[in-house]
C-alpha cells in the first residue's frame, strides 16, 4: 500500500471518530440542558431560609443573620426543586433557565416562604375524634348536662355518646352533678373526655358497662373519685381513665385511616409539613403503617410509641424491631413516649412541695402514676429516643435523674437527644441540667398563657417564676422546640407564635414577659430546632440546597410584623416533598 493511500485511510478514520466525539458532546449537552429543568420553581418570594447561625441565648441575632436597619430581610427570592429536593436557592433573575414545559411555577407575589413547619407534639387522631364528639369546651356543669340530655334524645338506644373539651382545671374543685346526668340518660352510655386528656367523666350506665364500682382498683397513678358516702362520683382521673376509655367500641383500621386523613388535612391547612405523634397506640400505628405502605402519607410522621402497660403488644413489637433506619421514609418510629406525672390543672403534676392551693398534696408521679422505669430502660437499651412527659418540678428533676443515671453506663445514649415533654415548672437548680444532659425541652407556647391565672393559684408566685421559662432555659443553653399538644390547645402556628413572642393572652393580660422569645427563636423552635431534635437538621428545617423541599408560604412576615398581625396571619400553601399538599387558592 502506498504511503498516500495509508494516510488517506487514517484521515478518514480520524474524521469519523471526531464526528462521533462531536455527536457525543452534543448529546450530553442536550441531556444536561434538559435535566436542568425543574419540577417546581417558586419565584417572586420573600424567602426566610433560616440557614444562618443560631442567635445567642439572650436572643441577639448572629453576626451572619440577614439584617438591615434592625429588620430581617429575605435572603432569597426563588427556590428550585427537583425530585423533592431543593436544587437551588437563588434570585428571581436566575430562574428562567430552570423553567421547562413541565415545570410548575408558583408566583409567590411577594409573600413569605418559610421552611416547612414542624408540629413536634400532638395527637393526630384526636382532631377528627373530637370533631365528631360533642364539644363541651367552655360550658358550665349545668350546660354540659343539658347538652348531653338533648343529644341523647336523637340517639338510638345503646349507642355510646362521646363528648370532649371540659377543662380539668376549671372543674378540679367542683364537678358536674353526674347523678343527675345518669338519671336523664338511662338508655345511652355517656363518656365525657377532658380537654387535656387527664380526666374522664361519664354516666352510671357507662360505668356499669365498664365494670367500674366504688371498690374498683385503678391502674397506678389513677384515681376513681368517690363522694362522702363512698359512692361513685363518675369521675376518673389520670390513669384511671383507661377503665372507661378501653370499653368504648374500637374503630376498624379503615375507620382509623379516615380519622387520620382528616387530621392530616387539618394540619396541612395550618402549614405543617411534619408532625410528631406522642403516645401512639396499636390502632393508630396500624393506620400509619397502612398509609405508609401505600405511599399515601401526605406529610412526614414521627410516631412515638406509648410506653404504657395497655400498649404492651405494640411496645414489644417495636422493642424487637428497633428504630426505623430509612430517614427518607415518611413514617419514622424512633421514639417512645413516657408518662411521669399528671396535669397541673387537676393537681396531678408532681411537685417537691405541696400545692399552694391544696396543703399536704404534692401530686402524683413515678411508679404511683404508672411510670414503668424498666420498660423505659428497655427502650433506651434499644437506642430509641425517649420523650417523657413531666410537668411538676419534682417530675422534671426525677426524669433528669433517670437520664443522668442511665448515661453513666451508657454515655452514647446522650447523643440521641432525648426529650422532656411540657417542662412546665422547673426548680432553679435544674435549668442547667437540660443542656448538660443534651435534653430537648419540648414546650407549648399556648399553655403558658392559657394556664394563667389558675397556674399561679396552683404553685404560688415564687414557683411560677420557674414555669414556662423559655428564656431561662435558653440562657442555660437548652434546646427548645415548640408545639401545641393538640388538641389540648389550638394548633395554629400563628397563635403559638403570638403566645411565644408576647406571653400574652388574647384578652390582653400578660404573664412573665421576661420569659418570652424573639421572633427568630420562635421560628427556629417550629423549624430547624424541631429538625435537630429528630436528628434531621441536615435534611430539613431550613431552606438550603440538598434539603427536602418542604415549605410553608404565609402572608405575614413573622420575623418583623407586629404580634397582632402575626396572630391574624394566613397559610397560603403547604408544600411537602416538592408537592403542594394544601392550596389556599390565593397564588398561581
Amino acid at each position: 500500500m502506498s504511503n498516500f493511500k495509508w494516510f488517506y485511510i487514517q484521515f478518514q478514520m480520524n474524521r469519523f471518530n471526531y464526528l462521533i466525539f462531536l455527536f457525543v458532546i452534543f448529546f450530553l449537552s442536550c441531556q444536561n440542558s434538559s435535566n436542568q429543568f425543574a419540577d417546581l420553581v417558586i419565584k417572586n418570594a420573600k424567602v426566610h431560609t433560616i440557614s444562618w447561625d443560631d442567635p445567642s441565648t439572650d436572643g441577639t441575632p448572629a453576626q451572619n443573620a440577614p439584617l438591615k436597619d434592625g429588620r430581617y430581610i429575605s435572603d432569597a427570592s426563588a427556590i428550585v426543586v427537583s425530585n423533592g429536593i431543593i436544587s437551588e436557592v437563588i434570585k428571581d433573575e436566575e430562574v428562567s433557565k430552570y423553567c421547562g414545559p413541565n415545570t410548575r411555577i408558583i408566583d409567590a407575589k411577594g409573600n413569605y416562604v418559610l421552611p416547612g413547619l414542624i408540629e413536634s407534639h400532638g395527637h393526630l387522631n384526636e382532631i377528627r375524634e373530637k370533631k365528631e364528639a360533642i364539644n363541651l369546651k367552655g360550658l358550665s356543669g349545668t350546660k354540659i348536662i343539658d347538652l348531653i340530655v338533648e343529644k341523647a334524645k336523637s340517639k338510638p338506644k345503646g349507642e355510646w355518646i362521646i363528648a370532649s373539651g371540659w377543662d380539668e382545671a376549671t372543674f378540679a374543685n367542683s364537678y358536674p352533678d353526674l347523678n343527675e346526668l345518669s338519671s336523664k340518660t338511662l338508655d345511652n352510655p355517656v363518656v365525657l373526655i377532658g380537654l387535656r386528656g387527664f380526666g374522664v367523666m361519664g354516666n352510671a350506665l357507662a360505668f356499669r358497662l365498664a365494670g367500674i364500682t366504688p371498690s374498683s382498683i385503678p391502674p397506678s397513678g389513677g384515681e376513681v373519685l368517690l363522694d362522702e358516702n363512698q359512692q361513685l362520683k363518675f369521675v376518673l382521673l389520670n390513669q384511671a381513665k383507661r377503665l372507661l376509655l378501653e370499653k368504648i367500641p374500637q374503630n376498624s383500621v379503615s375507620q382509623q385511616v379516615r380519622i387520620m386523613n382528616y387530621g392530616f388535612d387539618e394540619l396541612l391547612k395550618l402549614g405543617f409539613t411534619t408532625t410528631h405523634h406522642l403516645g401512639v397506640d396499636k390502632l393508630n400505628m396500624d393506620a400509619y403503617q397502612y398509609l405508609n405502605q401505600r405511599d399515601s402519607l401526605p406529610m412526614r410522621v414521627h410516631a412515638f410509641v406509648a410506653a404504657r402497660k395497655y400498649n404492651l403488644e405494640l411496645v414489644n413489637e417495636w422493642l424487637e424491631k428497633g428504630p426505623t433506619k430509612d430517614d427518607n421514609s415518611f413514617l419514622q418510629v424512633k421514639g417512645f413516649k413516657g408518662y411521669y406525672d399528671g396535669s397541673l390543672g387537676s393537681r396531678g403534676a408532681k411537685f417537691l412541695e405541696s400545692y399552694s392551693d391544696k396543703e399536704r398534696h404534692t401530686g402524683v408521679g413515678g411508679i404511683e402514676y404508672g411510670f414503668d422505669e424498666n420498660l423505659i430502660k428497655k427502650a433506651l437499651d434499644k437506642n430509641f429516643q425517649l420523650a417523657i412527659h413531666a410537668i411538676g418540678d419534682k417530675a422534671n428533676r426525677d426524669v433528669l435523674d433517670i437520664y443522668d443515671n442511665y448515661f453513666i453506663n451508657n454515655p452514647k445514649s446522650k447523643n440521641l437527644r432525648h426529650r422532656i415533654e411540657h417542662v412546665q415548672v422547673v426548680h432553679p437548680d435544674d435549668f442547667s441540667r437540660f443542656a448538660e444532659l443534651n435534653i430537648t425541652a419540648s414546650m407549648e407556647p399556648a399553655h403558658a398563657v392559657e394556664d394563667m391565672p389558675w397556674a399561679i393559684d396552683r404553685v404560688g408566685l415564687e414557683r411560677a417564676k420557674g414555669a414556662y421559662a423559655w428564656r431561662t432555659l435558653r440562657e442555660n443553653k437548652a434546646k427548645i422546640i415548640f408545639n401545641s399538644d393538640f388538641t389540648g390547645s389550638d394548633p395554629s402556628f400563628f397563635y403559638g407564635f403570638f403566645c411565644a413572642i408576647t406571653k400574652q393572652k388574647k384578652d390582653g393580660n400578660i404573664y412573665y414577659p421576661e420569659q418570652k422569645l424573639t421572633p427568630e427563636e420562635t421560628l427556629r423552635a417550629y423549624t430547624i430546632w424541631g429538625a435537630y431534635a429528630s436528628h434531621q437538621e441536615k435534611l430539613t428545617g431550613s431552606i438550603e440546597k440538598g434539603k427536602w423541599a418542604d415549605f410553608t408560604i404565609v402572608d405575614v412576615d413573622v420575623l418583623n410584623a407586629n404580634p397582632n398581625a402575626i396572630l391574624n396571619g394566613k397559610i397560603l400553601k403547604t408544600i411537602v416533598n416538592g408537592e403542594v399538599k394544601y392550596d389556599g387558592g390565593l397564588l398561581d
